[in-house]
């Protein structure tokens, strides 16, 4: 389903990527109306901002295609990455 809606190949998540809400998904996963699929909303939920990908993993153990999952919520423009810190020293 995804390749038919996006086009593209699967994407593979790195292990110490942290994703956070963007205002659409918080505006999203606040909504009573929510247009995405029940599965995808769970998952926005979980985006905290604080846990990894590889956390998420192991709170998801039956949660299948994560990577996809994510992959698509970040397409969708509710979900991105957080930015990797500088060090300036």
């Amino acid at each position: 389903m995804r390749r038919l809606a996006f086009g593209d190949m699967p994407a593979l998540m790195r292990e110490d990527e942290i994703f956070i809400k963007t205002r659409m998904g918080r505006d999203e996963a606040r909504a009573t109306d929510s247009t995405i699929p029940r599965r995808l909303r769970l998952l926005l939920a979980l985006v905290d901002g604080r846990r990894s990908v590889a956390e998420l993993r192991v709170s998801l153990r039956s949660f299948r295609n994560l990577d996809d999952s994510l992959d698509m919520l970040r397409k969708m423009g509710f979900i991105e990455a957080l930015p990797e810190r500088w060090d300036l020293d």
